[in-house]
């Protein structure tokens, strides 16, 4: 049982945090959004860029990438949106691959417990002969109760890693989609790929 305690901990801590990390207001504010919209629709590229500098973040990051490097050829330019992007955001994945791991442990856990309490209760039998039925049910119920403990913390760190890696991939899916949005801007036809200032 104080394996699964500690596992419990461990996953309750991890899932704290994750639900704390992954708000989409922390990655892709909005504001941010719709100023860098408006730069970028003016061709005030330099101006996008000192803004991305003061308000510093995972999408600013890839904005500045951007508009450093929009003059390089549009395949170019698109790679190194993305590799700045897999940098910026890779840490929306932390901690989801201990916690899938925790969620595959715990019924383990529990299950070699319950494993270890009947080789004891068989032990007892066999050193004191056939055990009474009440004493026997007692010794087995005790040592289950390690498998239930496991499952109880295994079912529902399950669904939320689930909900925590859903999330992740909707946060990523959403920088994305603003990253693109901004990048057509770049690339529209007829703009100057210098800011006039």
């Amino acid at each position: 049982m104080y394996p699964l305690a500690v596992v419990s901990v461990v996953a309750v801590a991890i899932i704290l945090e994750r639900l704390w990390a992954l708000r989409r207001r922390q990655y892709l504010n909005p504001s941010e959004l719709a100023v860098l919209s408006e730069l970028f629709a003016a061709g005030e590229f330099l101006r996008a860029g000192n803004f991305c500098r003061q308000h510093p973040g995972p999408f600013t990051s890839i904005v500045v990438t951007m508009v450093n490097n929009r003059n390089a050829p549009y395949d170019e330019l698109r790679e190194l949106l993305e590799d700045t992007g897999r940098h910026q955001l890779r840490h929306l994945q932390r901690g989801l691959t201990a916690l899938g791991t925790l969620v595959a442990a715990a019924p383990l856990l529990g299950l070699l417990g319950t494993v270890l309490g009947m080789i004891r209760v068989f032990e007892a039998i066999a050193r004191t002969g056939m055990a009474r039925g009440e004493l026997l049910s007692a010794g087995i119920a005790q040592a289950l109760i390690t498998t239930a403990a496991g499952l109880i913390i295994a079912i529902p760190t399950l669904f939320v890693h689930s909900y925590l890696e859903s999330r992740a991939e909707q946060i990523v899916h959403t920088i994305e989609a603003a990253t693109i949005q901004l990048l057509h801007l770049v690339r529209r036809p007829g703009m100057e790929s210098e800011e006039g200032a």
